[in-house]
């Protein structure tokens, strides 16, 4: 066995998560791995959460060097943050419904001296990528949530096979149950949405995502007064 240190503890969970799931990360299983005791593993990382945050870091920074080089055109440079999210968070198995259903390391992470947080150089990148295409801060801040929200979401679908069109015979047989007259939105969504499938979502999702941020990114903000009208 190799001499056990920082670096050795943090590939062999990154080794385990690749291999398996993000959740099966622990000190016990990473210790099993190492086949040395759990102490050893908290001496070298200290926590679960540290442990944890160091694998998803080598995640992000995967995510970061995956980053198309930036165009000029922010909305082929959008795309490009989309598609290469995607292709990344797919590589690690149970990331999406991490960083959907949990707080910690979503964002950024806990780094040791002379350590990247490749977390905070992504959304650095991202920021610049708006900040360059004229967006206003505040808009460009929700653009970035609601992109990441709609590319976790279609890493976690693709991942757990929820896609409406893998599961079509069930659903329609399903509604088929009841007499069709009686359900009228039903019957008139079923067929169609039974076939959909994650490539049709995402392709579909990020087209109107894109052109909604252009629409929204070059609109005059309202006056005061029609602003308080709308209020009413």
């Amino acid at each position: 066995m190799p001499a056990l240190s920082r670096e050795a503890v943090i590939q062999c969970a990154v080794d385990l998560a690749r291999r398996e799931s993000i959740s099966e990360v622990s000190m016990v299983r990473v210790a099993r791995e190492l086949g040395v005791a759990a102490g050893l593993v908290h001496y070298y990382l200290g926590s679960r959460d540290d442990l944890l945050s160091a694998v998803i870091n080598v995640a992000f920074e995967e995510r970061l060097e995956a980053l198309p080089a930036p165009t000029g055109d922010w909305r082929a440079d959008l795309e490009g943050v989309a598609r290469s999210a995607l292709d990344v968070t797919a590589r690690w198995p149970g990331l999406g419904a991490y960083m959907m259903t949990r707080n910690r390391f979503r964002l950024f992470q806990r780094i040791q001296p002379g350590e990247t947080d490749f977390g905070l150089a992504y959304f650095d990148q991202v920021g610049r990528i708006l900040r360059d295409a004229g967006f206003p801060s505040a808009k460009a801040a929700l653009v970035f949530h609601l992109l990441m929200l709609f590319i976790i979401s279609i890493a976690v679908e693709r991942e757990n096979r929820q896609a409406p069109g893998l599961h079509e015979e069930f659903i329609v047989g399903y509604v088929a149950q009841s007499n069709r007259s009686s359900i009228p939105g039903a019957s008139f969504l079923v067929d169609p949405f039974a076939k959909i499938d994650n490539d049709t979502t995402f392709e579909t999702g990020l087209r109107l995502m894109l052109d909604g941020f252009e629409e929204w990114r070059t609109k005059a903000p309202a006056s005061p007064r029609a602003a308080q009208r709308a209020g009413k």
